[in-house]
């Protein structure tokens, strides 16, 4: 019998989703059963008769998931050790226990909050979705700040990712980085690069950040500023780069924004990025919002958009760098043109593996108010970072609370009625089209993403009344 099937089958039995409430469910000091039950996995003493029973039920079930993902006895137990996935797997159970077991799953709180901890930049780029530049009145001060880094952590959010404007303008940053990693939590940054001086690339690594990630749109310097609005920063974000990969601690990676301005140097900015060490590529998914509403024109084509996927896709396989992407379309072009062997598991991460189709749709592409949400700088909740839509404010509310009880978070969770090819689609589950972009093209979060190859009726009507406009 297939043991992904059993796990399944562990996972949707009721009596387990109640133990799994009950042992997630966290005490007034923060812990829960659970912590316990890692703790005795993880040491040989569990095999003894007296702790058998009690905990039979989590033993098969690391024991399955063991056997699923082909690790041995040792390396589950030394992830087990590990706080970071300690989160994930309490964060799994937990949202199962409140949801069932769902392809995609619902998330009991997301696994990823990206934070953009403040409005300052020392650039004007032409695609910004913030419309960064000046700092905001009304931005969190520190305390709120720890505040909200408390509250993820307590609900098992497992990685925080600190983007802007610019983070490293703000000098909140250093003390809410270190505390981050304090309360066990994964840490980015997305940054310009224009600021990471060897100094600040020291001073990453010693609040233990993980993974550090620079934009870079063009091979070019003339290209690259115009469309970063300052002359003369080509150099500094490519130093940033440098400087940052020099420094050991943490991965880096190089994003790029692909339009039709880059889309040509796309093999170029790859082989740049591998010139320069960096760990991974990351093409971002143009998304015509804030500033970037003035260049819809120069959003890619479906053909575009597939003609980049498929170069990521070939240059992952080559395996000297690491080649993602925000477009939940990667999943499929990876299942088709590898049989469902590369598979991406979500924007940052891929899985090689008769498995990883499985892992894919439980964890299920788009992840926008499901296993995802953002934090603006005042904090205003909303679904994306690229969808200005306010559900709730932690000036005023829990965290939580705003994830639970905010009707469009719940809405957009839901993908029996997204529209066009998106709601057929048979990669509705690791996909579920860009829903950032559908909401920014057609003011409806259940649209149609027009980018998708499988949607280009939408695109060209999406064209014409554009044109007419």
């Amino acid at each position: 019998m297939d043991l992904s099937y059993l796990i399944e089958f562990f996972l949707k039995n009721r009596v387990n989703r109640e133990i799994f409430s009950l042992l997630s469910k966290k005490d007034r000091e923060g812990k829960s059963i659970l912590e316990d039950i890692f703790s005795v996995y993880t040491d040989s003493k569990f095999l003894k008769w007296g702790r058998k029973f009690e905990f039979l039920p989590f033993y098969l079930f690391f024991e399955l998931g063991r056997s699923v993902f082909g690790q041995t006895r040792e390396e589950i137990k030394e992830k087990l050790s590990d706080p970071l996935f300690q989160h994930g797997i309490a964060l799994t159970m937990r949202s199962v226990a409140q949801y069932g077991l769902r392809h995609p799953q619902i998330f009991a709180a997301p696994p990823v909050v990206v934070w953009n901890f403040t409005n300052a930049c020392n650039l004007k780029c032409k695609h910004c979705y913030q419309e960064a530049g000046r700092k905001l009145k009304e931005e969190l001060d520190l305390a709120a700040r720890l505040d909200v880094v408390d509250q993820l952590a307590d609900e098992d959010v497992f990685s925080i990712a600190f983007s802007g404007g610019e983070p490293l303008m703000d000098q909140d940053l250093w003390k809410v980085l270190e505390y981050t990693h304090k309360r066990n939590l994964y840490a980015s940054i997305a940054t310009n690069g224009t600021l990471v001086t060897k100094e600040v690339a020291q001073k990453i690594a010693d609040c233990r950040v993980n993974y550090v990630e620079i934009s870079l749109d063009s091979t070019k310097p003339k290209t690259h500023d115009e469309f970063r609005g300052v002359p003369g920063f080509w150099e500094k974000a490519v130093r940033g780069i440098e400087n940052a990969v020099a420094q050991e601690g943490f991965e880096v990676g190089v994003a790029s924004t692909i339009t039709q301005i880059n889309i040509e140097e796309l093999e170029n900015l790859i082989q740049l990025a591998k010139n320069l060490g960096a760990d991974k590529f990351y093409a971002f998914n143009f998304i015509p919002t804030g500033r970037g509403k003035k260049m819809v024109d120069l959003d890619l084509t479906p053909q575009q958009r597939e003609q980049m996927l498929n170069i990521l896709y070939q240059h992952y396989m080559m395996g000297d760098i690491v080649c993602m992407t925000t477009c939940p379309q990667y999943a499929r072009v990876c299942m088709m043109n590898s049989e469902n062997q590369l598979v991406p598991t979500s924007h940052y991460t891929a899985m090689k593996g008769k498995k990883a189709k499985t892992l894919a749709e439980f964890i299920g592409g788009c992840g926008v108010g499901r296993a995802y949400c953002a934090i603006q700088p005042d904090g205003i909740v909303t679904p994306c970072v690229f969808m200005p839509l306010p559900v709730g404010d932690l000036k005023k509310e829990k965290f939580i609370d705003i994830w639970n009880h905010s009707p469009i978070l719940a809405d957009i969770r839901v993908r029996d009625d997204l529209k066009g090819h998106c709601g057929q689609c048979e990669f509705r589950s690791a996909c579920g089209g860009c829903r950032a972009r559908a909401y920014a093209y057609f003011g409806d979060y259940k649209a149609p993403d027009p980018g998708c190859i499988n949607n280009e009726e939408a695109y060209f009507q999406l064209k014409e009344s554009l044109r007419m406009r």
